[in-house]
């Protein structure tokens, strides 16, 4: 099962640093898997753990119960940067993306679960985790934590400019960087009190 790509190999890397920063850096991963024949897709949130990519779901979930025992491809990519060149065909983007491929385990031991859970929460909202407190074992009971094997990765980077060699041009041409950042939060309307909001929500802001 091919990781390296075929258009752009030098783009390509299996540095395990390189790959971590950019796992560490998504929001959310795509998984694809076949189920009776037929191709699916799931984007779903994620987080890794030293060597492993970790994702869960409701016990109930025909998505989660279709990847156990199967073997998955799942990705992440990052886009950050538009490329305008002159023409519509040579414009691009500079991007970092990862693809791999693994058997989907599921975790069953209740203390490794809760640590997934610890560490996926805090990964979106650092200190999230202490002030709401761990779920409790009923809600570890229905959650099901499935965990992927980063062997078989491969990251592909694009960075740079046009790249375009003695380019002469009368269009505007150039990058244009795309920012991701989290927005002003906005408290549920149902709260009756007004709780003031945690530094640790103003920290990433």
């Amino acid at each position: 099962m091919p990781i390296r790509p075929s258009r752009y190999p030098s783009r390509a890397s299996e540095d395990k640093e390189l790959i971590y920063s950019v796992l560490d850096a998504g929001l959310f991963c795509t998984i694809a898997f076949n189920l009776e024949g037929v191709p699916h897709q799931i984007p779903t949130g994620y987080c890794r753990i030293n060597d492993e990519l970790f994702i869960h779901g409701s016990a109930k979930s025909h998505f989660i119960d279709s990847i156990i025992g199967q073997t998955v491809s799942f990705s992440v990519s990052l886009v950050d940067d538009l490329i305008l060149a002159p023409t519509a065909f040579d414009h691009s983007f500079n991007y970092r993306s990862v693809i791999g491929f693994s058997e989907g385990v599921e975790v069953v031991d209740e203390k490794a679960k809760m640590e997934f859970l610890r560490v996926f929460t805090d990964r979106y909202i650092p200190g999230r985790m202490e002030d709401v407190g761990d779920p409790s074992s009923d809600e570890v009971k229905i959650t099901k934590v499935i965990q992927f094997s980063l062997d078989k990765v491969a990251v592909k980077i694009r960075e740079g400019d046009v790249g375009i060699k003695n380019l002469q041009t009368d269009k505007w041409t150039g990058v244009i960087p795309v920012i991701h950042k989290y927005g002003k939060p906005q408290i549920d309307p149902q709260m009756e009190n007004q709780v003031e909001l945690p530094d640790y929500i103003k920290n990433i802001l």
